[in-house]
């Protein structure tokens, strides 16, 4: 379920941030990485580096020249697949994902 955590963040952010913009090659691995170290600060268990290991690892690969927002559609279903419900979060992330009629 972390992984699908981080990948549900990773994907609010490419909603809200330029989600127009064609997703850039480092733009995943940045973002991932990122996200797992915020989500890292929370967890006494597991550390950024094996969260965006296991993240990376659920990731769908990106198409050629697909849009930030497209692609947070691929990375949501990815989280969910991993079992994760991003619906379930009172969160930032979830209200903007809900904003951009994702929900």
């Amino acid at each position: 379920m972390t992984a699908g955590r981080v990948l549900a963040r990773v994907a609010a952010h490419f909603t809200t941030k330029d989600p127009s913009d064609v997703l850039e090659p480092h733009a995943l691995l940045v973002c991932v990485s990122a996200e797992a170290h915020k989500l890292a600060d929370r967890s006494r268990f597991i550390g950024s580096a094996q969260m965006s290991r296991a993240a990376l690892a659920e990731a769908p690969d990106a198409p050629e020249a697909i849009t930030r927002g497209e692609f947070a559609l691929l990375l949501l279903k990815a989280a969910t697949a991993c079992g994760y419900d991003w619906r379930s979060e009172d969160s930032e992330q979830t209200r903007a994902l809900q904003a951009g009629g994702h929900a």
